[in-house]
C-alpha cells in the first residue's frame, strides 16, 4: 500500500511540473521575456521544486488517512472484543430453581443437563455428571437402587436426533461401564434413529414425553 501511495505521489508531482512548465514557458516566448535568457532556468527551478512539494504532500495525507483508517478500526475491533468479553462476563448462571422452572427450550445445554441431573436426583438416582470433551455421548450416568448403571445422553436440540448419535452412545455405554443406555432430547428423533435404538437396546426420550415427565414432577415438587 505505501508504493500506491508514493506512485500516487510521483503522479501528481510530474502532472503539476508539467502544467507548471507549459504555462511557464507560454508566458516565457509569448510576452517577450525570452529576452532575460536566465527566466527559463528559474521557470524549469519552480516547475521542478513546486510539483516535489506537492506530491510530497499528496504522498504524506494518503499515508496519514491510511494510518488514522488503521487506528480507528482498531479501536472498533478492540471495543468489539471487549464488548463480547462484557457480554460473555455479565452472563448470569442460574440457580437450580431457576433452570428446574424456566422454559427447557430457553435453558443451554448445559443447564439443560442440570435439570435433568436434579430430575434423575428426585428420581432415587445416584447421578454422575461427565459431560466435557471426551465424554463419549454421555452426559449423566446413573445409578439405581439394582446398583448398574446407565449412560444417559441430554439433548436440548429442535432438530431430529438422527442415528449418528444412538451409535456413538452405543461405544461410550460400553466406555463407561453402563448397563443401560438412554437419549433425552426436547425435539424427537429420525425413523433411522429409532431403528437402530430398537436394534441396540437404547432408549429414546422425546420432548413429548420429557414433557410430560417435567410437569408432573414439577407439579409434585414446586
Amino acid at each position: 500500500m505505501a508504493r500506491t501511495h508514493y506512485a500516487e505521489g510521483r503522479q501528481l508531482a510530474k502532472m503539476v511540473q508539467g502544467t507548471l512548465l507549459l504555462i511557464g514557458l507560454g508566458l516565457f516566448f509569448l510576452t517577450g521575456l525570452n529576452k532575460i535568457w536566465w527566466l527559463f532556468f528559474v521557470i524549469l527551478f519552480v516547475s521542478v521544486i513546486t510539483g516535489e512539494i506537492i506530491g510530497a504532500m499528496w504522498t504524506q495525507r494518503l499515508r496519514r488517512n491510511k494510518g488514522q483508517s488503521s487506528q480507528s478500526k482498531a479501536a472498533t475491533k478492540t471495543k468489539s472484543a471487549k464488548a463480547a468479553v462484557q457480554s460473555t462476563s455479565s452472563h448470569k448462571k442460574l440457580s437450580d430453581a431457576e433452570v428446574k422452572n424456566a422454559n427447557v427450550d430457553s435453558l443451554s445445554g448445559t443447564d439443560f443437563e442440570r435439570l435433568m441431573e436434579m430430575y434423575y436426583k428426585d428420581q432415587g438416582y445416584q447421578v454422575q455428571r461427565v459431560g466435557g470433551s471426551g465424554d463419549h455421548e454421555v452426559d449423566l450416568i446413573l445409578k439405581g437402587k439394582e446398583g448398574y448403571k446407565i449412560a444417559v445422553q441430554c439433548k436440548r436440540w429442535k432438530q431430529d436426533v438422527g442415528n449418528d448419535i444412538v451409535l456413538r452412545l452405543k461405544a461410550g455405554k460400553q466406555v463407561h461401564g453402563c448397563y443401560d443406555a438412554w437419549i433425552v432430547t426436547t425435539s424427537n428423533f429420525t425413523v433411522a434413529a429409532k431403528e437402530a435404538a430398537d436394534k441396540l437396546n437404547i432408549k429414546l426420550i422425546n420432548g413429548l414425553i420429557l414433557n410430560d415427565k417435567l410437569k408432573k414432577w414439577k407439579t409434585k415438587n414446586p
